[in-house]
């Protein structure tokens, strides 16, 4: 019998606007996630971490380097349902990673199905697969480790916990509008006077498309009103949001001096403040420029993206990313994404996006020797971010795994992961764990799901630092499977709120719904 638990070897990369060296959490799970063929250079920038079978970071098994993609192409039934929801493809459905990130992201946003398919048709050099990529990003870096930029929405936690800070979606249009009127810079950086006015008389997604498609066009020729925009902040004493806009600027500028980017983020983006274990969901098509902060993401396996500023690419990719976007309008708070206790578990909770192709889990082991379990219908992958876990299945197969390490668990194994104190760490005095799974919707009984793939990591901080969102859905709120492209049902039961806690509204691809910032309070899912 084959064992049933497998070393993973995931892939690094060094895109510039990851933070350098051992401050990078990607450079601190490296040598047990590459293994011994990664030699740290202390000044290079180390920005992601991937586990999966996309062609442009593939994971491979850690003693045979044999890619997983050759793995599940030569045994598709290790992809357990998703080999049924997906019978062409052996790919997992999911891209996971790690990101350590310095400076500002790229502005981007990922092309949906249609696109997809049309831009890998055109030049599948460039855009390697024929995907969409919704995803999703959970903070994981330390508390307080980015500052709280007052003024703006208040982060779910603790202004003093913030670990991460981004521009996600578009602001409500007349908080653009009013950004509009009080920015002399901004409007002459436009040029185009009959949109901006049309805009200012009619604040709607309609009219923003044209403000924002006729700013991102002219690239580096706003670099001057940049310019006179960050002089005239550099003494500007507002409070609120006008204020907020000039310390956020100022940040920008300093990473890309004059780029487009400084206005396209500022004046008309979300500012996203999260507190570990806080997450956003992005959907394609939605415009987003993260700026600070460690989080892994998890999304559809593709890496499709269309990108305008940070720096500006060449004029046909930025007409194209104009083209691309939704221009929907919402508070930062629509972005959150819901998660709440995961059930017949004793510590972990589970984040689920509006897909079909992965829920995220989190487990948080409150000490050596704790533990907790599942039931897991496809195969399990899994990296450790602090101290050691023991991982083992219900057939007896079971490894130990430190810092860093990956590991990929065959379908229909009961996983269990025990926090253990022999680590290079030390003994293991909290052990809070994370995972990604796979969920398939029942055809038959929506809201119905069916676990296929996951992905676990320990992270650092404790487990009462992590805040679950209870979500009060629809009975039957309708979306797109985006992988597979054919329609699915959601269902979930009302959970109850926190004392206190925020009402989200999360706008899904159907009907609306909203979710409401509540960890310690929500009800199994």
């Amino acid at each position: 019998m084959s064992p049933s638990i497998l070393r993973l070897k995931a892939s690094v990369n060094n895109y510039p606007w990851g933070k350098d060296g051992l401050q990078s959490l990607v450079a601190q799970l490296a040598p047990n996630a590459v293994g011994p063929s990664f030699q740290l250079d202390p000044s290079k920038p180390y920005s992601e971490l991937w586990v999966g079978t996309h062609p442009n970071g593939p994971a491979a098994l850690f003693a045979s380097q044999t890619p997983l993609l050759d793995l599940f192409t030569a045994n598709p039934a290790l992809l357990g349902p998703a080999r049924a929801k997906w019978p062409t493809s052996t790919h997992l459905p999911y891209l996971f990673k790690v990101l350590s990130i310095a400076r500002a992201l790229p502005l981007q946003t990922h092309p949906d199905a249609d696109r997809a398919r049309r831009l890998h048709a055109q030049d599948p050099a460039a855009f390697v697969d024929a995907n969409p990529k919704p995803e999703i990003a959970v903070c994981v870096g330390a508390p307080g480790s980015v500052a709280h930029v007052p003024g703006l929405a208040a982060p779910a936690g603790r202004p003093e916990d913030v670990a991460f800070g981004g521009f996600v979606g578009f602001m409500p249009v007349q908080e653009i509008a009013d950004a509009l009127r009080a920015t002399p810079e901004l409007r002459s950086a436009v040029v185009d006077v009959q949109a901006v006015d049309a805009f200012l008389a009619y604040p709607a997604e309609s009219t923003l498309q044209s403000v924002y498609s006729a700013l991102v066009a002219r690239g580096a020729h706003v670099a001057k009103d940049v310019r006179a925009y960050i002089a005239r902040a550099e003494g500007l004493q507002e409070a609120g949001r006008l204020g907020a806009y000039a310390t956020l600027a100022r940040k920008v500028h300093a990473q890309y001096p004059g780029d487009v980017g400084v206005f396209a983020t500022v004046f008309f983006m979300n500012y996203v403040q999260l507190c570990p274990g806080d997450a956003v969901y992005i959907a394609a098509d939605e415009v987003h420029a993260y700026l600070e902060g460690d989080i892994i993401e998890c999304m559809a396996t593709s890496d499709n993206v269309l990108n305008a500023a940070f720096p500006a690419p060449g004029s046909a990719e930025v007409r194209e990313f104009a083209e691309a976007l939704s221009y929907k309008t919402a508070p930062p708070t629509a972005y959150a994404l819901p998660c709440a206790p995961h059930a017949g578990t004793q510590h972990t909770t589970a984040y689920r996006p509006p897909l079909d192709e992965f829920v995220v889990l989190h487990t948080a082991l409150p000490h050596a020797g704790a533990e907790d379990r599942f039931d897991a219908g496809g195969p399990v992958v899994g990296i450790v971010l602090s101290g050691a876990v023991n991982v083992s299945t219900g057939n007896g197969d079971q490894e130990t795994y430190e810092k860093g390490g990956v590991m990929l668990v065959g379908p229909g194994k009961e996983v269990m992961v025990t926090a253990v104190g022999n680590g290079a760490e030390g003994s293991c005095k909290r052990c809070p764990n994370w995972w990604v799974v796979s969920s398939f919707l029942s055809q038959s009984t929506p809201g119905t799901y069916r676990y296929g793939t996951l992905v676990l990591y320990v992270s650092h901080s404790a487990p009462n630092a992590f805040r679950s969102i209870s979500s009060s859905l629809p009975a039957r709120a309708t979306t797109r499977s985006t992988y597979a492209e054919r329609t699915i049902h959601t269902s979930a039961t009302a959970r109850p709120a926190r004392v206190g806690a925020t009402v989200a509204h999360h706008q899904l691809p159907g009907p609306a719904s909203s979710v409401t910032p509540a960890c310690t309070a929500a009800a199994p899912v």
